[in-house]
């Protein structure tokens, strides 16, 4: 049973517009020359793919199979047709790629901005997502790669992790007039007396030790804040409610560097535990095209100069921050009434 590509486009262009007169405007085609192609395909079949009804289709349950064949094929027969038009030149192409809120800011930005200056004629995907929406995404070919925190992923085993070779500092951050930004040697049971902002998704070689120093603080209080008390999956909203509240979040230096020049932001915290470790993540057994492994060049130079400025950052705005001592956490307004 052979099939051509495209059958393929016009039985997914059917699925995505759950009409005929809908799909065949779409694919340029007569809903007549749609009907017979879709019949055609099911005779091959010998069972249904849709089912037809006055207000539109619907896939059978061996149509969605074949629907999500059909995506996976006509997206390796679109990175071939992209890899040949493009190959030696890089004049034309795209690439996808994501990370989460932090590898998104300080490091796949920076290297789509300098990629589009080089090539022009190549079209750059940037997602950012909880890594294992990523992961969903790679797997269904939807990426070429992207980039996360490598404790995140080991137990995959269809993915290729490639961990980079320095890690990032992460930083307690708080609006410059916080309450615990005057002393300038706040510590982490400081910090957990207060509302905290989170990425949906925190690591979990992160997230225990600060389940376990959260736990260890608010037994001090009558009606501690919860951990998390606001979860985002952006960094720019959380850095908005930092700003314009007594809530602190976590970063790395390099994804709010503009703010702590600015004397917006200040480093308050760090445990020694607080470190982000960025690896490039890839579906085991697909190779890069082109276009990726050049981009890949780019995310690589990326994260070093990320890593160089978080250090030039810690050693300006983290002085006395990082001094860890023993002692009760400092007092916070009454929430008991």
């Amino acid at each position: 049973m052979g099939f051509e590509l495209r059958q393929l486009r016009q039985v997914v262009a059917l699925a995505e517009h759950g009409s005929f007169v809908r799909a065949a405007a779409a694919l340029h085609i007569s809903q007549p020359a749609l009907s017979r192609s879709i019949q055609n395909l099911e005779a091959q079949f010998g069972s249904q793919l849709f089912l037809r009804s006055s207000s539109g289709v619907v896939p059978t349950d061996l149509g969605r199979l074949y629907i999500e064949r059909a995506r996976d094929l006509l997206r390796m027969a679109d990175e071939l047709d992209r890899e040949a038009v493009s190959h030696g030149n890089l004049r034309t192409g795209r690439v996808a790629v994501g990370g989460g809120p932090y590898p998104a800011e300080a490091v796949l930005a920076r290297a789509a901005s300098k990629f589009v200056e080089q090539f022009h004629g190549v079209g750059v995907q940037v997602q950012s997502r909880n890594w294992d929406e990523l992961a969903r995404d790679l797997r269904s070919r939807e990426l070429d790669f992207f980039v996360a925190e490598t404790s995140t992923l080991l137990r995959e085993t269809d993915l290729e992790i490639a961990p980079m070779p320095t890690p990032h500092p992460v930083y307690f951050v708080a609006r410059a007039g916080h309450p615990l930004a005057a002393g300038g040697n706040a510590t982490v049971a400081d910090v957990f007396a207060w509302p905290i902002v989170t990425p949906n998704r925190v690591p979990p070689r992160i997230l225990d030790p600060m389940l376990t120093a959260h736990r260890s603080v608010t037994r001090q209080f009558a009606a501690p804040y919860p951990f998390p008390s606001i979860e985002c999956n952006a960094l720019a909203p959380a850095k908005r409610i930092v700003l314009n509240s007594d809530a602190i979040t976590a970063s790395i230096p390099s994804c709010v560097s503009a703010e702590l020049e600015s004397g917006r932001l200040v480093l308050l915290a760090r445990e020694p535990w607080m470190h982000l470790h960025y690896g490039i993540v890839s579906l085991k057994g697909r190779p890069l095209t082109q276009v990726a492994e050049r981009f890949l060049e780019f995310v690589l130079e990326a994260e070093r100069e990320a890593v160089s400025e978080d250090e030039q950052l810690v050693a300006r705005y983290a002085s006395g921050s990082a001094a860890r001592r023993t002692r009760r956490p400092r007092a916070r307004p009454d929430r008991t009434g």
